[in-house]
């Protein structure tokens, strides 16, 4: 599904996810007054979209690999 017209969602669709600082450039989008001041207004397929983009690009924090010791 395409987000709306609302440009922060347009930003955010906008992102290249497979840049290095993908991860830094959502964080300015989500820490930014606009997306403050909008979110609460949110409704609907712009909810949906958001928490499906959001979903999509969520970072998953890998755990080191520790060998076990065997007995």
């Amino acid at each position: 599904m395409p987000p709306s017209s609302h440009p922060v969602l347009q930003r955010l669709h906008c992102l290249d996810r497979s840049s290095a600082d993908f991860h830094d450039q959502v964080c300015n989008v989500l820490y930014g007054e606009e997306y403050k001041n909008c979110v609460p207004n949110f409704q609907g397929d712009d909810l949906v979209w958001l928490a499906e983009y959001l979903d999509k690009v969520r970072s998953h924090i890998a755990l080191p690999h520790l060998p076990l010791k065997l007995a």
